[in-house]
Formats: C-alpha cells, structure tokens, sequence
C-alpha cells in the first residue's frame, strides 16, 4: 500500500473515530437520561470516555496488533499535544480563566500522575503490575472526583446541563434509540481504530521510521481531534473551566485509563529506545503548564499561549530529529 493510500485509510479511520465518540456521547446521554443517572455521572463516564475513546480504542487496537510503541506514543503523544497545541490554541483564541479548585486539585495530581507514569516507563516497558497500579489510581480518582461533586466542587471532567426526563411513553423508543447510538458508537470507534493502527503501521514502514514516532505525531495528534474541538468551543464560549478542564481531564484519563487497562492487557514495551526522551518532554511540558497556571494570577493569556505552542514546536522538532 502506498503512502498516498495509506493516508487515505487514516483519514477515513479519523472520521470513523471522531463520528463514534460523538455517537456515542449521544446514547449514554440519552440513555442516563431516562434512567435519571445523575449529570455528574454522566460527565465522569459518558462524555470523559468520548472524548478520550479514540486514544483508547486505537491503543487497544495496536495492543491487539503486538504494536505496543505505537500505544505508548499515542498516549505520551496525546498529552503532550494536549498541552502544547490545544491548551495552546485555546488561550491564543481567548485567554483561559484558569479555575482555582483546577490549580489547588487536579493540576497537581495531573503532575503526580505524569511523573510515576515516567517512573514507571523509565526502563520502556509497562508491567503489568504497573498498569494495575494505573487502573487503581483511575478508579480512586474518580471516586474522589464524585464526592467532591456531591460537596459541591467543579469536576474535572466536562459534565453536560441537567438532562432533560422524557414522557414514560417515550422511554422505552428512548432506550432503543440510545442503546442503537451506542453500539453504531462503538463499532464506528472499533472501525476506526483498526483503519488508523493499520495504515499507520504502513506509513511508519513506506518512511522507515519507528511506530513509536508514528504514535507520538500523526496518531497523537488526530486522536486528538475530540479535545481540541471541545476546548476551542468551550473557550470560545468563555466556558474556560470546561477548555482546562477538558484538558486535564483528558490526559489524566489517556495515562490511567488508556494505558492502565491496555497495559494489563498486553505488557506493554518501547520499540525504538528514546522513551526516556519522550517521558521528560511530557513531564517537562506538564510543568510548564503548572508553572504559568500558578504564575498566570488567574488566566492563562496569549502570551503563555504562545510559549507553550513554541515548546511543542521544539518537542516535536526533536522528537522527529532523533528518531
């Protein structure tokens, strides 16, 4: 196959992962509705796994293929992208109001969770033990996150207005129609994941470059897509605790749930030995955001918008150079 080919394939696999997830964001919400599932839930479940399904079915993907680069690039290639280019961006459009239960609470475990995510993939591989550790983590996480909801803090992760009930007659049409945009979700993601692991293996073997790096760029960046709309459109709205939000919602979602679960389904092991590289890099771009949040005296302007895009630049500038 191609190159030419291959992008096509990646393509049609980016839009078959970026129409599931909305599908499928779409049939939980619905169905929650009618089971009256409370709002908060449905943030922390339905809309965080949209948005961060396409890293998660294409890890899962690329696990089932035997290409665990690939996985790890995705996801240290998704925060960092995250960070670098869509937080970036956002603040650019319009300067994000940074939250201060983001900068006491989640800003910092995000720090927490980046740096024993490095620690443990310092040597290249993920044991599965590791990934359990991950998975845990996940799991106490969102249990806190909804306990803090309960006191009345602000989520982390994007949590939709109050779900409208439907009429008793229209619940069970509901619950089919619901049930239908999940599982034409699903399988678009399932579909979509295949067609990007798969030409992008091909692209990676027509240039002679390492899988990981194929991970850590182009696949990092389309499944990236979901975050970036939502946190351009949420800024643009002056939304700025749903654009930071997202974000770190999103990238603590890709190192516990993304590479938790795939790693206790496969060990996962670093192909083309600059992991360590590209762990600093992640680790260093998650401290720059820290660092101007904290400094930022409550919005993240243009300026501090600008330096994080240039980081990102350099990042990818020396990630291409050494592979």
């Amino acid at each position: 196959m191609s190159v030419i080919e291959s992008a096509l394939f990646f393509a049609v696999g980016l839009a078959l992962l970026v129409g599931g997830a909305w599908l499928l964001v779409g049939g939980g919400t619905r169905i929650s509705a009618i089971l009256g599932i409370p709002t908060v839930v449905v943030g922390l479940t339905v809309v965080a796994f949209g948005t961060s399904a396409p890293e998660l079915f294409v890890s899962i993907m690329g696990a089932w293929r035997g290409s665990t680069g690939l996985v790890l690039g995705n996801v240290i290639g998704s925060n960092v992208a995250n960070l670098g280019l869509i937080l970036a961006a956002a603040a650019i459009c319009r300067p994000v109001a940074v939250e201060r239960g983001l900068l006491r609470r989640e800003l910092p475990f995000l720090l927490v969770v980046t740096f024993v995510f490095s620690w443990m993939a310092w040597d290249g591989t993920l044991a599965r033990w590791e990934a359990g550790l991950l998975v845990a983590g996940f799991i106490g996480f969102i249990v806190w996150t909804v306990r803090g909801a309960d006191r009345g803090v602000t989520p982390t992760f994007p949590v939709p207005d109050e779900l409208p009930t439907p009429a008793p007659g229209h619940k069970l049409r509901g619950l089919f129609a619901g049930t239908g945009l999940v599982v034409l979700g699903a399988g678009g993601l399932a579909g979509g994941g295949h067609f990007i692991v798969e030409s992008a293996l091909d692209i990676a073997q027509s240039m002679g470059v390492s899988e990981t790096l194929i991970g850590l760029t182009l696949v990092a960046v389309g499944t990236s897509l979901p975050e970036l709309a939502t946190t351009i459109v949420a800024a643009m709205k002056n939304e700025d605790d749903l654009a930071l939000g997202n974000i770190v919602g999103s990238n603590l979602f890709n190192i516990l749930a993304v590479a938790g679960p795939v790693g206790l389904f496969r060990k996962l092991v670093d192909t083309d030995g600059a992991i360590q590289l590209q762990l600093v890099s992640m680790f260093l771009i998650t401290v720059l955001v820290f660092a101007g949040t904290r400094l930022a005296a409550g919005s993240l302007g243009r300026r501090r918008g600008t330096v994080l895009l240039l980081a990102y630049i350099l990042v990818m500038t020396v990630w291409i150079t050494w592979a």
